[in-house]
């Protein structure tokens, strides 16, 4: 039986072991080692995921309407290929300007080329990406010097004239990102436990948000009518990205909000293709972006800002996902805590 003494004795030795002891800090010194390395190594690959998308972009597989005879719609598909590659330009074949006009309206193509007798029209839509507007003015451009025929531009979409080059709707959209991680992020944080509370915020949030985002691009011009459809998408987007980072912080804590985060801000943003396009991205990056919530919301926002006849379903479906895993994760969490 160990004497009151000796218990005594034990506790001052170990009270009397030095604080650098090896082996209470080894442990330690393997965390700094780590972070030293891991983190500057995937900061250095989200710069090079950056730096590849921002550098010399090149159209992969762009939707681009033809009107013209079929020798000459032969002869210009065979040119644009050899010029950009077989797979910069989707081409699809219209039998007159109308229907190209029409696929333009519904997003279908991005622009089309129509040629006859009158010389080169080229059709663009500005609004849903004044970049690929000019590759699709580019085109045509080329196509007129080199059969020397007259060229004229229609817009067929055009953003309003307060937004003309679009730069208000691209900067606007990341606020939205902001705002959704912020929600998402503190509901978890300071709500932690208390499922319906949280689910209270990203529920209401979102839509408070779009409210004020889509009047205060009404105010600014960026958008021209159509407040209402607008802010529900806003709302939406907002709310696929509130509802994961909600769910993934109540389920794992704070790693949860930091992975949700970075999936977001550092992932989803450049993948999105907004301050450009989709259809600029190396391959197969603006395909994924699109399965991601900024990707997914700001295609459903251009759509129902510009193009009110165009489809939504795609775009929809997926930021409703992100929704739904959220709440899958949220509810997760609180099946635990009920465990517990």
């Amino acid at each position: 039986m160990t004497t009151f003494a000796e218990e005594s004795d034990r506790q001052s030795a170990t009270a009397a072991q030095p604080p650098d002891a090896p082996e209470a800090h080894t442990p330690s010194w393997r965390i700094v080692a780590a972070l030293v390395l891991a983190i500057p190594i995937v900061i250095s690959t989200i710069a090079a995921m950056f730096v590849s998308l921002a550098v010399d972009p090149e159209p992969h597989e762009v939707p681009l309407g033809l009107v013209a005879p079929a020798p000459a719609a032969q002869a210009i598909e065979s040119a644009l290929a050899d010029r950009a590659g077989d797979d910069a330009f989707a081409i699809e074949r219209f039998a007159d300007p109308a229907a190209a006009r029409s696929a333009i309206e519904s997003r279908d193509i991005a622009g089309a080329i129509t040629v006859g007798p009158e010389g080169v029209t080229i059709l663009t839509a500005e609004a849903g990406s004044p970049a690929l507007a000019q590759i699709v003015a580019g085109v045509g451009t080329g196509i007129a010097t080199a059969q020397s025929l007259p060229v004229t531009t229609e817009s067929v979409v055009a953003p309003p004239s307060t937004d003309a080059r679009g730069t208000g709707f691209a900067a606007g959209l990341l606020p939205l990102l902001i705002a959704g991680i912020a929600l998402g992020a503190s509901s978890a944080i300071a709500l932690a436990g208390r499922v319906w509370m949280q689910a209270t915020v990203v529920l209401l949030g979102p839509l408070v948000a779009g409210l004020g985002f889509a009047a205060v691009w009404s105010w600014l011009g960026v958008i021209d009518g159509r407040v209402m459809p607008v802010a529900l998408a806003l709302a939406l987007m907002i709310g696929a990205i509130s509802w994961f980072t909600a769910g993934a912080g109540a389920l794992l804590g704070t790693p949860g909000v930091g992975i949700a985060a970075i999936l977001m801000m550092l992932i989803s943003n450049p993948l999105s293709g907004l301050a450009s396009s989709p259809y600029l991205l190396p391959a197969p990056w603006g395909t994924l972006g699109q399965w991601l919530p900024t990707g997914a919301g700001g295609t459903l926002t251009r759509s129902v800002a510009y193009f009110p006849d165009a489809s939504i379903a795609g775009p929809l479906w997926v930021l409703l996902g992100w929704v739904a895993v959220g709440a899958i994760l949220l509810a997760l969490s609180g099946f635990r805590q009920r465990r517990a």
